[in-house]
């Protein structure tokens, strides 16, 4: 019974409590309606005491509401402004992707004309370098010796002209992809060697490759395109004394160094050598050329991933490197020892066959190898030739032909003429054109690649290695 009293007693107690939250809350509320119209808002808690009483309590929590007010309306502008924010980059990421578009088909399409417009113009361009440094050879003791020198110095400056845009051309638009190979530094240093010896006697400058056995992983022919330039350079900015080009090992790299006893380059001047048509008022006065060599070295390092460096002390000189990553240790070719242990350089009865469909350039072909010792045999198509190794009765040492051809292709002509000699006759390809599948057709063939218009050194650096490959095989 007293359990059962015990809970009447609560149902009481509750009864008696709800009877005054009741009350309270009906006197409560003309409070909150004034606070309200006044715009404030009220927060009501209640506690029951232990007593049985009721304690109430008012809490003004407007500028908490009204935070939490702002702060919602500033959520919904913030997300109404980003969605604004992402479709105004929408269409502006749109509009930049396709002015890239358009940038870059300009692009492609300016490489393709410089390359069709090229070949037209290098032709003739290229006929007149062989007649000139024909006459170059002849006529250096000859009272015309200045003048001819004049004529080539600025044929060579077209040349450094074409040549750079085309490169820079192909460089810009990715034409130019890097094909990474094994491969020993001094068959790179040897043909530089002979390449620019020439050009350093004619100036009268001391120009020495250190021997270097190493090995190296990179592009062989952007490799030498850039070393070309700082040899290039080198010379041409030395006005006396010498040039040197070395290596050495920087932890798994190797370091192609280019020493000069130049002009040197004023170190506020280091940067802005290797921009476009950017020369030094000092350089310009020692020598010609349009400030497009070191410009291209930078995007040929690029390209290889190699870092290029520069030191140099005005009126001391230059050093100019380059590393690029070392590699496993390769024999040296039998070629590149034969011309070591050879003079290489005597081309006296080297027999010579040329295909070409310009006869100006079969004329100063022949001019210009006869001058240097060579038996020349001259053909406008695959089927002139046959006739002149058949009318001669001459076996080629090596094959000097065109790519464009009437009715076929120099691969092809050389493909044919290989099989009729019945070996594999060396052959260089000379073209003005420089598009990537000529390149890769005469890599699959294993002929040599040089471009319009020809430098004479560099042919010459590969006619000599004819007959040392036929010293190494003997």
């Amino acid at each position: 019974m007293r359990h059962v009293a015990q809970h009447g007693d609560e149902k009481n107690f509750d009864a008696v409590i709800a009877e005054r939250v009741a009350k309270y809350t009906s006197e409560v509320e003309p409070f909150l309606e004034r606070f309200a119209a006044r715009g404030l808002v009220i927060e009501v808690r209640s506690n029951h005491m232990p007593d049985g009483g009721l304690v109430t309590t008012f809490t003004d929590i407007t500028p908490s509401v009204k935070a939490a007010e702002a702060l919602e309306r500033a959520n919904a502008t913030l997300e109404r402004r980003v969605r604004e924010r992402t479709k105004e980059l929408t269409r502006l990421n749109t509009e930049l992707e396709r002015a890239k578009a358009e940038a870059d088909e300009a692009n492609v399409s300016k490489t393709r004309f410089v390359a069709a417009a090229s070949h037209d113009i290098l032709q003739p361009l290229n006929a007149a370098r062989l007649y000139v440094t024909s006459l170059i050879e002849r006529q250096r003791a000859g009272e015309d010796g200045d003048l001819v020198q004049n004529i080539d110095a600025s044929l060579e400056a077209v040349e450094e002209i074409f040549a750079a845009l085309l490169d820079i051309s192909r460089l810009d638009t990715g034409a130019m992809k890097p094909e990474m190979t094994d491969f020993r530094v001094d068959e790179l240093l040897q043909r530089l060697d002979v390449e620019f010896a020439p050009l350093a006697r004619e100036k009268g400058l001391n120009l020495r490759f250190m021997p270097c056995a190493l090995t190296v992983r990179s592009d062989r022919r952007l490799l030498r395109r850039l070393l070309q330039n700082f040899v290039s350079n080198a010379i041409k900015y030395t006005p006396a004394g010498g040039v040197l080009v070395g290596c050495r090992r920087r932890g798994g790299k190797l370091r192609i160094d280019v020493y000069d006893t130049g002009i040197g380059i004023p170190y506020g001047k280091r940067r802005a050598v290797f921009k476009e048509f950017h020369r030094l008022d000092q350089g310009a006065r020692v020598a010609r050329g349009v400030g497009l060599g070191l410009s291209i070295v930078e995007r040929i390092a690029r390209v290889l991933d190699s870092e290029v460096a520069l030191k140099s002390v005005v009126g001391r000189g230059s050093r100019f490197s380059v590393e690029v990553p070392r590699a496993a240790a390769a024999a040296a070719s039998p070629a590149i020892a034969a011309m070591t242990r050879t003079g290489a350089g005597r081309l006296n009865g080297t027999v010579a066959l040329c295909i070409d469909n310009d006869r100006s350039i079969l004329d100063g072909m022949e001019k210009l190898l006869g001058g240097w010792g060579c038996r020349v045999l001259t053909a406008a198509d695959l089927a002139e030739a046959l006739a002149a190794i058949d009318a001669s009765g001459l076996e080629p040492d090596g094959l000097l032909v065109d790519y464009h051809l009437d009715g076929g292709n120099g691969i092809a002509a050389i493909a044919e003429l290989r099989r009729r000699l019945g070996g594999h006759a060396p052959a260089i390809l000379i073209t003005a054109d420089r598009s990537l599948h000529v390149r890769e057709e005469a890599l699959a063939e294993g002929v040599h690649l040089l471009h319009k218009p020809l430098k004479p050194a560099s042919l010459r650096a590969l006619i000599t290695q004819w007959r040392v490959q036929r010293v190494a095989a003997e």
